[in-house]
């Protein structure tokens, strides 16, 4: 008879825990040779190395184990491939998912040294692209908590709650801006970035804006509301949609108020 191993022999051999042996035992995935009638002890014969080396590869290529059982019962080489072939498909998915990820990250990065190099209380006229996003239209007031209404978006739309961070901006209507009534917003919208999976309700429209950033959240944003207004009359420029205000450094990355740093933009053209 071939050279028998223990079970803590063959662990050490192929570097698998002996509790996922014991597994591959229990579920008919990897028998051993022998059980010793007294002991219980496993042991593993040399012709069992090569369905465990088969297993241990197909497990790196994250088969399940019920998928592992179906190949060995079938052992034929075109359901091998079929099961690599979806296993593949699979694989490209995470790899997609990935690479979302990281573009999120980026642009969270890239948002959070542009805001920690802002000239803050500083008017600034900019051109920005067009903007996808997510739109909920619900009053909200400064004093109120906003989760509730970030919670409704994400509810009404089946958005990732963990998508947030940085995306999430007030809009406070051409109307109130005008009125000077700066404490009544008019919807919360989420702002769409390269992979982003969700469909975007509305755009923000390409063009100038009048941009001012500031210390603080919007419970401070009474001031530069006004200073945007005020800059507007005084150098010919007509708004020309709501205000759109984004908290870029708040207390979702810091604990350190000081550091807080909130964007409002307000789309403008100048009249001749």
């Amino acid at each position: 008879m071939d050279e028998l191993f223990s079970i803590g022999q063959l662990s050490k051999l192929f570097n698998i825990k002996i509790p996922t042996l014991r597994y591959y035992d229990e579920v008919g995935l990897l028998k051993p040779a022998k059980v010793d009638d007294t002991s219980h002890y496993r042991y593993y014969s040399t012709e069992q190395f090569e369905r465990l080396n088969v297993i241990t590869y197909l497990r790196a290529l994250n088969l399940s184990i019920d998928a592992i059982k179906d190949f060995f019962e079938a052992r034929d080489i075109s359901r091998l491939q079929e099961m690599l072939g979806e296993q593949k498909q699979q694989v490209q998915q995470q790899i997609l998912a990935l690479e979302n990820v990281n573009r999120r990250i980026d642009a969270r990065l890239d948002q959070v040294r542009d805001a920690q190099n802002s000239t803050l209380d500083k008017l600034e006229l900019i051109e920005l692209p067009e903007v996808s996003i997510i739109s909920l239209d619900e009053n909200y007031q400064p004093t109120q908590d906003i989760e509730f209404p970030i919670t409704t978006l994400r509810k009404k739309y089946g958005l990732d709650k963990n998508i947030f961070l940085g995306k999430i901006a007030l809009r406070l209507s051409r109307t109130n801006l005008l009125k000077g009534q700066f404490g009544q917003y008019s919807g919360l919208l989420l702002i769409l970035e390269p992979g982003d999976t969700e469909d975007a309700t509305a755009t923000l429209s390409a063009g100038q804006y009048l941009r001012v950033r500031f210390h603080g959240t919007h419970e401070n944003a009474s001031k530069s509301y006004s200073q945007l207004v005020d800059y507007c009359q005084k150098n010919s420029l007509e708004i020309v949609g709501d205000a759109i205000e984004t908290s870029l450094i708040d207390y979702g990355i810091t604990d350190d108020y000081e550091k807080y740093v909130t964007e409002i933009r307000v789309p403008v053209i100048k009249n001749n």
